[in-house]
């Protein structure tokens, strides 16, 4: 059994201990899925103290040999300044590396970085298009965030329409912010016909979630719906 197959074996059954001098040992070697799990263990404090210096340090040995996890793991590091002193510039391009490779959480984190302008200058255009791509492979965050982009003319053409299917993808998936928003363009017929029913559903299930602005439109619904009869 090679190291990092005794190390995941270890890690299954809980035995951290085992699993980090496997994967120190497999590292050694110059597995760089050894040195991300190091980073991952030292990251979540499992089996060890938590330690985001040294998981930094364990993703970059990584991350140096291509691997996407641990040069997306950097990006979340230096965004966040654990670990180390936040810099965006520094996880744009940890995140940069880390979609090109395909990663969708880091295309996503990319796209609300130039968004924002966080990092990298501000670029609607490749935020829409960052935001795509990880849409197609059924990022909820993404498929979100296209539709508030697309309701408000950001970076593309305003389609009230396309913003809805986009919000109805995500809110299918169950993210509250997606039911809300869905539910208030339902509300107003905004790009869709209105349908109070609908819409309460929708801000009640954002509402179990504890999406609070769902708790106030559920009852503004309600006092329409009691209206219409």
């Amino acid at each position: 059994m090679s190291h990092s197959d005794a190390a995941n074996a270890a890690f299954e059954r809980g035995d951290y201990d085992a699993a980090r001098d496997a994967w120190m040992a497999a590292a050694a070697e110059g597995e760089p899925e050894a040195s991300y799990f190091l980073g991952f263990l030292y990251g979540n404090g499992k089996g060890v103290e938590k330690d985001f210096t040294k998981a930094l340090e364990h993703y970059q040995v990584a991350a140096e040999q291509g691997h996407r996890e641990s040069e997306y793991s950097l990006g979340v590091l230096f965004a966040n300044g654990l670990g180390v002193e936040e810099d965006l510039a520094e996880a744009a391009y940890w995140y940069t590396r880390a979609a090109d490779r395909g990663h969708t959480s880091a295309m996503c984190n990319l796209a609300g970085f130039y968004e924002r302008g966080d990092g990298v200058s501000r670029d609607y255009v490749k935020a829409v298009d960052l935001y795509s791509r990880a849409a197609r492979v059924g990022n909820v965050i993404a498929l979100f965030n296209l539709g508030v982009m697309c309701e408000n003319g950001v970076g593309m053409d305003e389609d009230p329409i396309q913003a809805a299917e986009f919000y109805r993808l995500a809110a299918d998936a169950g993210l509250a912010a997606a039911q809300f928003n869905l539910g208030v363009l339902l509300t107003e017929g905004n790009g869709v016909d209105t349908d109070l029913a609908q819409a309460r559903a929708l801000f009640e299930a954002a509402a179990e979630q504890g999406y609070e602005l769902a708790v106030k439109n559920l009852a503004y619904v309600d006092q329409r719906l009691a209206a219409n009869g």
